[in-house]
């Protein structure tokens, strides 16, 4: 009764173990390409032979039958850190530094989540479907700017996703692009992007450019939450630009006009050490 099914998986050339395995790539580029064409996020397996927490995956979570059914949202590729070149190199652009790895980046190559140690078949599932709720988003915004470059609620909301992941320069770019066009979007935002980015670049160590966005964030009215919060980066800035003498003006607003914020304490500590300096 048997020989059928054997003769039509011969026929097919189709592994019978292959409905509880996941299907994994094994060049990345292929993979990218492929998850472009089906618009699917990629599943990244950074891996290595010495890793022996990274076999513990293929031997458990990878084929725990929840995690292969969730398999199919994704196009899954294995990156061996220590296969090559190329591989090598996928591993330093996500700042792969830990293994196993697995990160989760959307067909355009963006970083949407990454973590690192192993993930038992309990929790990896509710991992990946978190994953995929986020991929739904930045797929949408990145298909928005695609359709127009000027949408300025994508790139914000994009810009801000890739600070949360630590992709600063990727944060960066978009938020420079946000900046030019928001004037229709809602004031407290607008400041958000402008501290966000003056943090970018505060720590290129491009003081003049971080003075700018947080003096324009300043000048947005009306004032908001996020005021104490933009004074105490200005104030930092000129700190680590070594312009003592802005900087304590701007901490002592900070504690005295925002006496109650979290902010205000930082910004004494801060005198304190300027003090310190004299």
């Amino acid at each position: 009764m048997m020989l059928p099914v054997v003769a039509a998986l011969l026929l097919t050339g189709t592994h019978a173990a292959s409905a509880t395995e996941i299907r994994w790539e094994r060049n990345f580029e292929a993979a990218l390409k492929k998850a472009k064409a089906q618009n699917k996020p990629l599943m990244v397996d950074f891996w290595a032979d010495w890793c022996g927490w990274c076999h513990r995956l293929d031997e458990t979570t990878y084929v725990d039958p929840n995690v292969v059914r969730l398999s199919k949202d994704f196009v899954p590729v294995k990156v061996n850190t220590e296969g090559g070149r190329p591989e090598t190199l996928v591993a330093l652009k996500y700042g792969v530094s830990d293994l196993p790895t697995i990160a989760f980046i959307s067909p355009s190559g963006r970083l949407i989540q990454r973590l690192t140690g192993f993930q038992g078949p309990g929790q990896f599932p509710r991992v990946m479907a978190a994953a995929r709720e986020a991929a739904t988003q930045v797929l949408g915004w990145e298909a928005a700017i695609e359709k127009d470059p000027r949408n300025a609620e994508a790139l914000v909301k994009l810009g801000v996703a890739m600070y949360e992941q630590e992709a600063y320069e990727e944060s960066r770019d978009l938020l420079i692009q946000a900046t030019r066009v928001d004037g229709e979007r809602p004031v407290d935002e607008r400041k958000q992007v402008r501290m966000m980015l003056a943090i970018i670049r505060h720590y290129e160590q491009r003081y003049t450019d971080a003075e700018a966005l947080l003096k324009d964030a300043l000048s947005l009215r009306p004032a908001g939450a996020h005021e104490a919060q933009i004074l105490y980066i200005l104030g930092r800035t000129y700190k680590a630009w070594g312009r003592f003498d802005r900087a304590r003006p701007v901490l002592e607003q900070v504690v005295q006009s925002y006496p109650e914020s979290p902010f205000a304490q930082r910004a004494q500590e801060t005198l304190v050490a300027l003090e310190r300096k004299r």
